[in-house]
């Protein structure tokens, strides 16, 4: 039984993530492979594809360490996903606006989802160091999103819409989100091993 509502679990992840990729192709009723590249540079989506991957991955090869591992990285990573919209975008933005459509489901569904299939459906065991993986997502879009916005040339800028750079203190929402997310992961390790 366990198996099967992890299967069906993760199976919801992938077809709501291939549903919301295809989509993001289209804008104002129109279809452009140019429209695709919008929900790119948002953490939010690329997590989220990110943990479809992994939830393929762990439904094929569920006894294999590089899925474990890989859905533990993912989850971590939608762990600060929803974490951030809660505490940080939600009250900045307004919770009506993060948590409706499409960034309902990317924002609070999946990312329960993926704690509720790591925690009690999966059994991935590993050894602690591993646990380190899951700072791989924050961290290389952190180096992507500080030349994003700080250092590319004004033509391939991006606006600093998370706001991470507010008055120049990048590196204090950089210590914050390193923190943030390292705790995450000690908390989803440990927890994992627990339950």
């Amino acid at each position: 039984m366990k198996q099967i509502i992890d299967i069906v679990l993760n199976l919801t992840v992938v077809a709501d993530m291939i549903y919301f990729t295809i989509m993001s192709f289209k804008k104002d009723g129109e279809w452009s492979l140019k429209n695709g590249k919008r929900p790119l540079k948002f953490f939010t989506f690329l997590s989220n594809v990110l943990l479809a991957a992994a939830s393929l991955l762990i439904i094929i090869f569920p006894q294999s360490l590089a899925a474990g591992v890989i859905k533990y990285t993912a989850t971590a990573g939608v762990s600060v996903t929803m974490i951030t919209v809660l505490v940080f975008l939600g009250p900045a933005l307004g919770y009506k606006k993060v948590l409706t459509g499409r960034e309902l489901w990317m924002h609070l569904i999946n990312p329960l989802i993926a704690l509720i299939t790591y925690l009690f459906t999966e059994d991935i065991g590993f050894p602690f160091w591993y646990s380190l993986f899951g700072m791989l997502p924050v961290v290389l879009y952190a180096i992507m999103y500080y030349y994003k916005v700080m250092a590319a040339k004004d033509d391939k800028k991006w606006d600093d819409f998370y706001g991470f750079n507010k008055g120049g203190k990048w590196y204090l929402a950089a210590v914050i989100m390193f923190a943030g997310t390292f705790a995450i992961c000690m908390a989803l390790y440990f927890a994992g091993g627990i339950i």
